[in-house]
């Protein structure tokens, strides 16, 4: 017979919330599944159940995108501006080993389609066959400057995954807000309770899933 109360004691639920666009996110991501290797090597018996909740931020992107390097110049002010920002993402990301090629992005892309995408592939992938995906998303974006609003880019995607495309429940897919849509990312959720906001650093995260293993005895 199963035990709901010795199962969720077994399980930490995390609910990530991104955009594939946001290179913040793949910080974050990267901080999380640090955060996660530490904790299960500590706690073996502990099965961690990452649930995917990627949205789109800027809907109003038109479908085949905008010039990247103008939108970012429109959005910062200055070109200048846009130079100490992306200094500042680069330092983050050398934290978790990534070097972002900034230059090869020609376009900023509509992401309703790949964040769709990701929230269908959780239903075909296993955890850690979903990390790799959105790994290969954000590579194909901040690494190759592919257009990842484009279908034929997530047609080479979900092929290197494994995945089947269906064009007809990806489309219906993007005319529905991701479960849990939140504004700001990335956004961490541990066990429905402990949350944080921002690419946070793995130390600070592990320190959010203790206090949440911490308060189970209480609420067993």
């Amino acid at each position: 017979m199963v035990n709901p109360a010795t199962d969720w004691a077994r399980t930490m639920r995390i609910d990530f919330h991104l955009d594939l666009i946001c290179p913040w996110c793949w910080i974050g991501m990267r901080h999380l599944f640090a955060a996660c290797k530490v904790l299960r090597a500590d706690q073996p018996e502990l099965v961690i159940d990452v649930h995917w909740h990627a949205a789109t931020l800027l809907p109003q992107i038109p479908e085949q995108g905008v010039p990247y390097q103008t939108f970012y110049v429109n959005r910062l002010g200055s070109a200048a501006a846009v130079a100490a920002r992306r200094e500042q993402v680069q330092v983050a990301a050398s934290t978790v080993g990534l070097t972002l090629n900034f230059d090869a992005i020609e376009t900023f892309s509509n992401t309703g389609l790949v964040c769709a995408l990701v929230n269908l592939a959780q239903q075909q992938l296993d955890a850690q066959a979903m990390y790799f995906f959105v790994e290969s998303i954000f590579a194909a974006y901040f690494m190759h400057g592919k257009d990842i609003g484009s279908l034929s880019t997530l047609r080479e995607l979900a092929d290197a995954a494994g995945l089947t495309l269906d064009m007809d429940r990806l489309s219906a897919q993007r005319s529905q807000p991701a479960p849990g849509l939140h504004t700001g990312v990335p956004h961490i959720v541990v066990d429905r309770r402990w949350s944080t906001t921002g690419a946070v650093p793995a130390v600070e995260l592990l320190s959010m899933m203790a206090r949440s293993l911490a308060t189970r005895a209480a609420d067993v």
